[in-house]
């Protein structure tokens, strides 16, 4: 599996494309961190995605959880008070 920076994989996106169809995974870096994976489309990982992540929880790259959230914790999240389409719309019209 071959890792590459975001700014590599924009560009050279045709090249990691092409990597990819041919059967290549990819694990996309953010400053040195891991941030995605770009699989084959319908192609079946080896091992799937259970060993994937047993091998990335293993090495301390992520933590996974030890069961179910409780409906209590779920509903201590805090209001969101922001208007996202308008945050959307006004970034439209700023041209970003």
């Amino acid at each position: 599996m071959k890792t590459v920076s975001i700014s590599d994989l924009k560009n050279r996106l045709s090249y990691y494309l092409r990597l990819v169809r041919e059967g290549e995974a990819l694990l996309i870096t953010d400053r040195g961190r891991v941030i995605a994976r770009i699989d084959p489309a319908g192609a079946a990982v080896e091992g799937g995605d259970y060993e994937w992540l047993a091998s990335l929880d293993q090495e301390g790259v992520i933590s996974r959880g030890k069961g179910k959230l409780s409906p209590a914790w779920l509903k201590q999240r805090p209001p969101v008070r922001a208007d996202v389409v308008a945050a959307l719309l006004e970034e439209r019209e700023k041209g970003r």
